[in-house]
């Protein structure tokens, strides 16, 4: 056993990649990376007692595709390796998904190697990135504004995937072949500078080594181990911050502002991300300045103000809370001219109405004695049913108001008016389904009905409604 051989075995201790008896998948292209990475496995899978599996996908983008798919299935044949081949034409699948070639390639491997996974019943997937990968990313990453999250660049072990070269530079890898005398496939595009890892790779790192500091790569991945153990802390204090402070219903957050306020600053950075990461399901589109701009709406804005975010996600400010949402204006099955009309009923009928995304409504026509109790639940109401001309379920309207008995008087409130001073959020309140009878607004569910057709000694007859579990 060589130095690289050693150095990569006591990694994989170290970071206990793999047990006994485990089946390991290698994603194997063939190259440079991937031809050492399933060297040293194949050398070391005595001493660890592991199975070792390639898996090569040919993406149908280079000329050379076949003979790399060649490559590796001689190589593996001579060594008595188990081997996967997938044919895609990724170009296609890329054009179709509207993804570039590179990220419709990585998804198409992934559910490569997650078939595999499945169809052995259980494996790691090993994958050959090393410490120029890490730095690559971690330049990447810190470009583009991912702040401490991205510095935490590629971990050497993630679910089921493991990463055994994270100890070694690429030279390194290219001196270990060399060292070996075997052959790798080389493709030419990884030399050309059109995408940015080509130019971190070929220009940037290179020019750093030579001019600043010929161990920079070392440098950066152990800078990158750093960050990612501030990371996991950090995160892990947000999520005890976002527990304590959030309440989620279905595809929508809402935090109390008051307690994220005193928290460190850099938690509230995490709070927010945690958010995201609650309705999307990954945060690849999140930059520094989506959370730095979404901190501006909560200490900018004292009430009510909206910010649109990636994902189809709003951020509303409504006084002391933050509403991060689905885009309603977006939402599958929402129509804001939506009328219910509640039909002509005689003493003693009953009819349902289903209301879209707020409940079913139990409608009754009913006689009144001034004996009866009336009910007190926020959610079941009775309206004298002869001051009604035509009863609707529907959404606002710039007319709407509603009346409201104050010392004594009744009055007309505009229905805007009223739902700023509830403190309504701003959000909401297009989608809030009304009871109204023309412009006036009989009953807001949840909040209040007009003292216009409250129940009184004159009233005959009742219209009663009740909305099932409280509107949601």
């Amino acid at each position: 056993m060589n130095n690289f051989e050693n150095k990569v075995l006591n990694f994989i201790r170290d970071n206990q990649m793999v047990m006994a008896r485990d089946k390991v998948i290698v994603g194997f292209s063939g190259g440079a990376d991937s031809t050492a990475l399933i060297t040293v496995l194949f050398t070391l899978k005595e001493i660890l007692k592991i199975e070792i599996i390639a898996a090569h996908v040919n993406h149908g983008i280079r000329e050379e595709a076949g003979e790399d798919a060649e490559f590796t299935r001689r190589f593996c044949e001579e060594r008595g390796i188990r081997y996967h081949l997938l044919e895609e034409n990724v170009p296609q699948i890329a054009a179709n998904s509207r993804l570039s070639e590179e990220e419709a390639g990585r998804i198409v491997r992934y559910d490569f190697f997650s078939q595999l996974v499945k169809s052995e019943g259980t494996a790691k997937i090993a994958i050959a990135h090393h410490q120029n990968d890490a730095a690559e990313t971690f330049l990447h990453n810190i470009f583009r504004g991912s702040g401490l999250r991205g510095g935490g660049g590629i971990r050497p072990v993630r679910d089921n995937i493991i990463r055994p070269l994270l100890c070694v530079t690429r030279d390194e890898i290219e001196y270990y072949l060399k060292e070996k005398e075997i052959s790798f496939c080389t493709d030419a595009t990884n030399l050309e500078n059109i995408h940015t890892r080509n130019k971190l790779r070929n220009k940037v790192i290179p020019y750093v080594e030579k001019e600043i500091n010929r161990s920079a790569v070392e440098h950066i991945y152990r800078a990158t181990k750093d960050f990612a153990m501030a990371e996991d802390y950090i995160r892990d204090q947000a999520k005890k911050v976002f527990n304590n402070i959030s309440e989620k219903d279905n595809r929508e957050i809402v935090l109390d502002l008051k307690k994220l306020d005193i928290e460190p600053e850099i938690l509230k950075r995490y709070v927010i991300l945690k958010c995201f990461e609650e309705l999307t399901p990954n945060r690849k589109d999140i930059t520094a300045r989506h959370v730095d701009a979404l901190l501006t709406l909560i200490s900018e804005t004292d009430g009510s103000a909206s910010l649109d975010l990636p994902y189809n996600i709003r951020a509303v400010r409504s006084y002391d809370k933050l509403i991060l949402l689905e885009n309603i204006e977006n939402c599958d099955g929402c129509n804001l001219d939506d009328q219910l009309v509640i039909e002509k009923l005689e003493l003693g009928d009953e009819t349902k109405l289903n209301i879209p995304r707020f409940g079913v409504a139990t409608i009754d026509i009913m006689s009144y004695n001034g004996k009866t109790s009336i009910p007190s639940d926020t959610y079941t109401k009775w309206f004298d049913c002869d001051r009604i001309q035509e009863a609707i379920f529907r959404h606002r309207k710039p007319d709407d108001y509603i009346c409201i008995e104050q010392n004594g008087a009744i009055r007309k409130k505009k229905l805007s008016k009223f739902m700023t001073d509830e403190k309504i959020p701003a959000i909401e309140r297009d989608n809030i389904w009304i009871l109204a009878d023309g412009d006036h607004c009989i009953w807001i569910p949840g909040y209040r009905i007009s003292c216009s057709y409250k129940i009184s000694d004159k009233t005959k007859k009742i219209l009663a409604i009740a909305i099932n579990n409280g509107g949601n």
